[in-house]
């Protein structure tokens, strides 16, 4: 039988440095040895595999194809490792979520001191990341979005995204509002790309998409929900990311306007996941339950 051939993880590790920054010197400096060294270790990897991995080109590095492809697989290969040796030391009451900003503030952070009742050694940390760049990675979940018709994805169903517009109550009095027939009257905040969201919700419910009229930008659901509140125009957003602002009258749901599916959350997670972050998933279910 042809023995399997071996090669050191070390060198893989330090081949993968060297190809991600396309430098030895940068390599070297990362992990805190000579660029020899890590020379050294380059030509270990490349002897062990009969392969030529860097070619140099007007004193500049370049994967060769073998290298790219090796390089492809094994980067992936080292991440996984470096992921599981930091599950294992670090604190097993530890979660690592990433959300958006504006579910993070609007919903997951005001509702923590309720998981933190339940379990009190639990330690949350929370990533946040625009809304389009939402990806587990490192971390133990992620809540990510996904607009309504999209492909199937990973993870668990959170909650729909029911949106309704809403407006301060002193807005809707100064346009005279109303009823449906004076939707244009309200001044409407864009807080989404190419405004699909407002094309959605008046596709659903036949309206003449030429009367939402944009009056200002926003890159955050949360910054449009202030401004909103200020009272600059209506803004789409489901119920439980405008709680505060429903309960306190500083907005209220467009009259004669239902909610419109605009999509869902879900919640991803890792395959090895700890027993504290099984309870915590199970509770962000149960949180937005309660909540709807």
């Amino acid at each position: 039988m042809q023995n399997k051939r071996s090669v050191s993880l070390n060198a893989v590790r330090i081949f993968v440095l060297t190809a991600r920054h396309l430098s030895i010197s940068q390599a070297a400096a990362e992990v805190g040895v000579t660029p020899s060294a890590v020379s050294h270790q380059i030509k270990k990897l490349e002897g062990e595999l009969g392969l030529a991995l860097f070619k140099r080109s007007h004193n500049f590095l370049v994967l060769t194809d073998a290298g790219r492809r090796f390089y492809d697989d094994a980067a992936a290969a080292i991440a996984a490792i470096d992921r599981s040796a930091e599950a294992l030391s670090r604190d097993q009451n530890e979660i690592v979520v990433r959300v958006s900003m504006s579910l993070a503030v609007r919903w997951l952070i005001p509702a923590l001191e309720r998981f933190k009742v339940i379990h009190p050694a639990a330690r949350v940390r929370v990533e946040t990341k625009i809304a389009s760049d939402i990806s587990l990675g490192s971390c133990d979940l992620a809540i990510s979005y996904h607009r309504a018709g999209s492909a199937p994805v990973e993870g668990e169903w959170l909650a729909a995204d029911m949106s309704r517009p809403v407006a301060s109550p002193a807005l809707l009095a100064a346009a005279q509002y109303e009823g449906t027939g004076d939707l244009g009257r309200i001044p409407a905040l864009q807080c989404a790309q190419d405004n699909w969201d407002w094309a959605l919700w008046a596709r659903t419910l036949g309206l003449d998409r030429n009367a939402i009229q944009i009056q200002h930008v926003f890159d955050t659901d949360d910054a449009a929900l202030h401004a909103a509140t200020a009272g600059l125009g209506m803004v789409l957003a489901p119920a439980f990311l405008t709680e505060r602002e429903i309960r306190s009258g500083g907005l209220v749901a467009l009259p004669g306007f239902g909610p419109v599916d605009l999509g869902h959350y879900r919640v991803v997670f890792q395959r090895h996941e700890n027993r504290m972050t099984r309870k915590f998933r199970k509770w962000l279910g149960e949180e937005m339950q309660r909540m709807l």
